[in-house]
């Protein structure tokens, strides 16, 4: 229940896009095993890059430091006027501090009553996006597939689904071609955060109303 460590690696070498740093450095929050982990992978990535002729940093990486620095002149607001969008959600500190300044959530509603989405945040270079979402109790979500990769971060509650079941923390990677029909058990709901590479695709008579949708194809 914890991120591949060759994506870990990924987050420790700086070459992470936005979506899956945020996402993984959402599970570091909690996990002292991944903190440890990336620790390791970025000290020895140190000790080999010193053995390296000097190159330009990956762009990446390069654009993740300037994103990090304020212009000169344009202080952001004063502590007690920023709006705080995660206020009242359990958003890890470790998220937070990788998303750009967000204004209130858009929340959307998603193909389960009840259940609903946000949109986090979208990386230019690789087209990845970011959705913070949220369900009921006892509400399963329709079986879909995943043309590209989701990387599933659990914030609070928990789901099931034909590969088992997730809890609050846990971290979970479902691969190009899968497909699953996650759904929340008994009285909890369940917030998750997920990147996604591709929009998925729904099964069924879903399947073909979303097909129907505009920007679907």
């Amino acid at each position: 229940m914890h991120p591949p460590e060759e994506t870990l690696l990924t987050v420790a070498s700086g070459a992470a896009d936005l979506t899956l740093r945020a996402t993984v450095e959402g599970h570091l929050s909690s996990c002292a095993t991944c903190r440890g982990t990336v620790g390791e992978l970025a000290l020895a990535g140190g000790t080999l890059l010193r053995a390296l002729p000097p190159e330009p940093p990956p762009d990446l990486l390069w654009q993740r430091v300037l994103a990090r620095v304020s212009p000169a002149g344009q202080p952001g607001p004063p502590e007690g006027e920023r709006h705080d969008p995660f206020a009242g959600l359990p958003v890890p500190p470790g998220t937070r501090q990788e998303l750009p300044l967000l204004g209130p959530l858009a929340w959307h509603t998603a193909w389960t009553p009840g259940a609903r989405y946000a949109l986090l945040a979208r990386d230019p270079a690789t087209g990845s996006f970011l959705l913070l979402g949220h369900m009921p109790a006892g509400r399963g979500f329709p079986r879909h597939l995943h043309p590209g990769r989701e990387d599933v971060l659990v914030l609070a509650g928990g789901y099931a689904d034909d590969r088992g079941h997730y809890e609050a923390g846990e971290y979970t990677v479902y691969e190009p071609g899968s497909q699953h029909r996650p759904a929340t058990e008994g009285d909890a709901e369940c917030w998750i955060l997920v990147r996604l590479e591709k929009p998925i695709r729904f099964l069924g008579w879903r399947g073909w109303i979303q097909g129907l949708l505009p920007g679907s194809r």
